[in-house]
């Protein structure tokens, strides 16, 4: 008997402690979520938006004669400077042409100024010194066509850039008029589709400050200027091109079709004053229900959130201002907060 009492206080034990073990909260890491924090506008520079790369300048060269390559310097992603030698054809036929022309128009010329004693002496008709000037025009016509045609045997590149593709080879003989190659210059521009507050705004944007991240290069940022915004939106997305200049450093060959990122100050895309100034938030994070807008705002010490509603200004973009309802350096649920309630526990999601 007095071992069953003991069995059943040892039962009695083990149940109290399990059920003491039950009653304390586990301790949880919160669900996993990208956090964020509200920053002003001003100091956002995080408007990011995909962009593709093209020349400012960009032609496919030809030789305006045919004939057979003989001097050919053209390699893809090679550089030129604006005068440089990119390619010659074999200029004896042309050299030839040239020195007939010459001895035609000498010719010409010796009969033009006899012509012209005779006709002070009354020795010929008007009509006959008329007829020896324009044989001499003629011949000199032939003469600087013959010329040209030389001069043209050599193609030159008429600006500084550098070899996008090449579609021949040394020693094939080409055709007048056919794409030798193509010349991209050093300056490019990255180009972006962005919402109509931006063309609005487009004579302001000279002295805005962006830089472009080609994804080729990622860490590297150059500084580019804002070029242009075209006048016309795209029938299926309704948005326009928007065009930034920049020159990749030497050394870094920058090819059209590249992609890369253009980041601008967020104020950039505001429509108006207002949108200019007040904070800048991920559009990931905000949420509507019926005619509320709102965010998850994270609270520091205990990583759970609540729900803050917020008045934001109209605009399209990665990012989206919100005039009242956060200050600058809350934090809140950047991505991930469609599926999170009040009160829930979160943190920073890792990959």
């Amino acid at each position: 008997m007095r071992a069953s009492f003991v069995l059943l206080g040892s039962l009695v034990l083990v149940l109290v402690a399990c059920a003491e073990e039950m009653d304390e909260p586990s301790d949880q890491p919160g669900k996993a979520v990208k956090l964020a924090r509200v920053a002003e506008i001003e100091a956002s520079f995080r408007n990011s938006y995909p962009a593709t790369i093209r020349s400012i300048r960009s032609t496919d060269l030809a030789f305006q004669v045919s004939g057979r390559i003989t001097d050919w310097r053209a390699l893809e992603g090679k550089r030129f400077r604006k005068g440089d030698v990119i390619a010659r054809l074999d200029p004896r036929s042309f050299q030839n042409n040239v020195n007939q022309a010459d001895a035609e128009f000498r010719n010409a010329q010796s009969e033009f100024e006899r012509a012209e004693r005779l006709s002070d002496e009354n020795a010929i008709s008007q009509s006959v010194l008329e007829s020896r000037l324009a044989q001499r025009e003629i011949a000199a016509a032939a003469l600087d066509s013959a010329k040209k045609d030389l001069t043209d045997t050599v193609l030159i590149a008429p600006f500084s850039g550098g070899v996008g593709r090449t579609y021949v080879e040394q020693f094939q003989t080409v055709v007048a008029q056919s794409p030798i190659v193509s010349l991209q210059s050093d300056q490019v521009e990255a180009i972006i589709d962005v919402p109509g507050s931006f063309v609005v705004n487009a004579p302001k944007l000279r002295s805005v400050e962006a830089v472009v991240e080609l994804d080729a290069a990622p860490g590297q940022q150059f500084r580019a200027t804002f070029r242009e915004a075209s006048g016309q939106a795209d029938s299926s997305t309704q948005t326009f091109e928007a065009k930034f200049t920049f020159s990749p450093p030497p050394g870094l060959l920058v090819l059209n079709g590249m992609t890369a990122r253009v980041l601008t100050n967020a104020k950039v895309f505001a429509a108006n004053e207002e949108q200019a100034s007040g904070l800048s938030v991920p559009l990931t994070a905000v949420f509507q229900d019926e005619d509320n807008t709102f965010v998850w705002v994270v609270e520091p010490e205990q990583s759970t959130i609540s729900r803050r509603l917020i008045e934001t200004a109209s605009g399209v973009g990665a990012n989206i201002i919100v005039r009242e309802g956060l200050s600058a350096g809350e934090t809140i649920v950047a991505a991930g907060g469609a599926y999170l309630t009040e009160g829930d526990k979160v943190r920073q999601w890792q990959r």
